[in-house]
């Protein structure tokens, strides 16, 4: 049966890829693209690697083993999740995916330095951010969840500031090569630093966002998937050794993988590729395991809870909860679930099982799929594009999270380009008040415009008077 339900799992992505793609909605800069992407590694191809060789380093960890049933129930959870996804983001973002115009978008003197405003702005709490956490973020973990005790996520995030930054930089420079430089600066500077590898994934898929917007492109260019390969080794070998970079430098020999004496070499690639980067599908099994067999409750959303207690720092408010102020379960009591992530779909299942799913997922392919009927009226706004393609990069953490987590990323990513907006506002032509007419009591005043002459006739040169 399991064998089956993955060949079905296969099917319906690709008859969902196939619908997306046959409705005329399908591009680059669609959610539902991403989403289709992110599907189909944790949900389609990690599935047939775990029922095919065996993969259970994620079970081990997670001190859990799911039967052949929940397993095939795993499959279908996430399966309505596309579905649902899929179906209501395009429905809710239906568009016509043409750009308004060929040409090139370009900045303004007024874009231009309010962009070099906000970077100056912005770069010593870049810095500062990156000084305060070289040694690490002190903290601890309080049922399962990591907080920090001598420090806030507002001073060590700021760092991220530096991935908008750069993407604007990179279009309002025309994609100089000398972007090279500050590019080549942070990327190594994630690498030496080992944790938070996803800056590295979601910067790589702004650039390639970016670049495609101003090119004028609907699909990626075959050098963004050459690219891709050797980041996608970096991330995996900083999933398995974190100072690698530290160690290179320290002339220490480096340890990516420990090779246990004994291990054929198909059981050393094995242990390389069964890892907890793509494991979604492993948590999923998990969630929809206990969720609500061993917990015997949903959460009923209490979890977005937290949006209103998790802006404030600790170091201001000592006794702030950890977590949701309000839980109603605790997935963590019946294994070992630290450090990993409920995905998307999981999250809609903690919610309310199989409602608490089509809502969630119908909740976020609305909200994902107005912002992408917006891009395309905004194409040619240069700092409107900028805001959704951001936005967009941020998405897969979304999928693979679930929950809160996408407001914090949002927050730090999107601030930059808010503030640009906000230097732009200030600093350009506006309207303001220059004198006040007071008007007697029941007037009525008509707002006129001239007309064309070729448009008007004789009439052309009326006025209507205010009555």
């Amino acid at each position: 049966m399991i064998e089956l339900s993955l060949t079905v799992q296969v099917v319906i992505w690709l008859v969902v890829i196939g619908i997306f793609l046959a409705s005329g909605q399908a591009s680059l800069f669609h959610p539902v693209t991403v989403y289709c992407i992110f599907h189909g590694l944790v949900f389609v191809l990690r599935p047939i690697l775990v029922r095919s060789f065996g993969f259970d380093a994620n079970w081990n960890y997670m001190i859990f083993q799911p039967t052949d049933a929940y397993f095939i129930k795993t499959l279908a959870v996430s399966s309505v999740a596309l579905i649902v996804f899929a179906t209501t983001c395009v429905v809710v973002g239906w568009a016509k995916p043409v750009f308004l115009t060929d040409r090139f978008p370009g900045f303004n003197a007024v874009e231009r330095r309010a962009l070099l405003a906000t970077t100056l702005l912005l770069l010593p709490a870049v810095a500062y951010s990156i000084y305060a956490t070289r040694n690490g973020i002190e903290g601890e973990r309080v049922n399962g969840i990591y907080i920090m005790t001598n420090s806030t996520g507002y001073l060590n995030e700021a760092q991220h500031f530096a991935i908008p930054l750069l993407g604007a930089w990179l279009v309002a420079t025309r994609f100089h090569w000398f972007n090279l430089a500050p590019i080549s600066l942070y990327v190594g500077y994630r690498v030496w630093f080992g944790w938070s590898r996803w800056t590295i994934l979601l910067f790589l898929l702004m650039t390639v966002l970016v670049y495609c917007w101003f090119y004028r492109r609907k699909w990626i260019p075959l050098w963004s998937i050459v690219l891709a390969i050797p980041v996608l080794a970096l991330f995996n070998l900083l999933g398995h050794n974190r100072d690698l970079l530290k160690q290179f430098f320290a002339g220490e020999s480096l340890h990516v993988v420990e090779q246990d004496v004994g291990m054929s070499r198909a059981e050393k690639i094995r242990k390389q590729l069964d890892t907890q980067d793509y494991a979604n599908f492993d948590y999923l099994s998990y969630v929809v395991s206990v969720v609500p067999e061993r917990t015997e409750a949903f959460s009923y959303g209490a979890q977005y809870l937290q949006l209103f207690t998790e802006p404030i720092p600790r170091i201001l408010w000592k006794g702030k909860p950890v977590g949701a102020p309000v839980k109603m379960i605790n997935i963590g009591a019946y294994g070992n679930f630290v450090g990993l992530t409920v995905s998307i779909c999981g999250d809609g299942w903690i919610s309310g099982g199989w409602v608490g799913l089509v809502i969630t997922l119908a909740v976020a392919g609305a909200l994902l799929g107005g912002a992408h009927r917006w891009f395309w009226r905004n194409t040619d706004n240069v700092l409107a594009a900028m805001l959704y393609l951001v936005a967009l990069a941020m998405v897969p953490q979304w999928y693979r999270d679930g929950g809160i987590s996408i407001f914090k990323f949002l927050l730090f990513n999107l601030f930059p380009v808010l503030v640009w907006m906000g230097m732009n506002w200030l600093m350009g032509p506006r309207l303001v008040a220059s004198h006040f007419v007071p008007l007697p009591p029941g007037a009525h005043l008509r707002f006129i415009r001239a007309r064309p002459r070729h448009a008007a006739g004789n009439n052309c040169g009326a006025r209507s008077r205010p009555v």
